[in-house]
């Protein structure tokens, strides 16, 4: 049995590229179903400060929301907002935020209403 000798640097540029991959997939967000996002915006009234429409309520707006999937659950997770709640993973699952956040990437913003 041969073995393959690898130098040491290449070693190291595909531990890196690995754990490039790694991080870029815990990252991404998982699938969303935007149906069900709008389910758990509407039950768990969402609506109430940042409208029905995401735009259109006294919070910020979330309409078309512009920033990433794990800033969005950080945001999710502990608000700076002192009136928002923060909601932990046990309240809020990683496929629920997914599924909040396609709705809300799927509404239109302030903007073309």
């Amino acid at each position: 049995m041969r073995l393959l000798r690898l130098p040491l640097s290449r070693v190291l540029s595909i531990g890196v590229f690995l754990l490039f991959l790694t991080f870029l997939i815990s990252c991404s967000a998982p699938p969303g179903n935007s149906a069900d996002g709008k389910r758990w915006y509407m039950m768990n009234n969402c609506s109430g400060c940042h409208g029905v429409h995401g735009n259109d309520g006294r919070a910020v707006n979330i309409a078309g929301l512009k920033m990433g999937f794990g800033s969005f659950v950080r945001k999710l997770r502990k608000s700076n907002a002192s009136i928002m709640p923060g909601f932990p993973e046990s309240k809020v699952s990683k496929q629920d935020a997914a599924d909040i956040y396609a709705y809300l990437k799927s509404m239109p913003p302030k903007e073309e209403r």
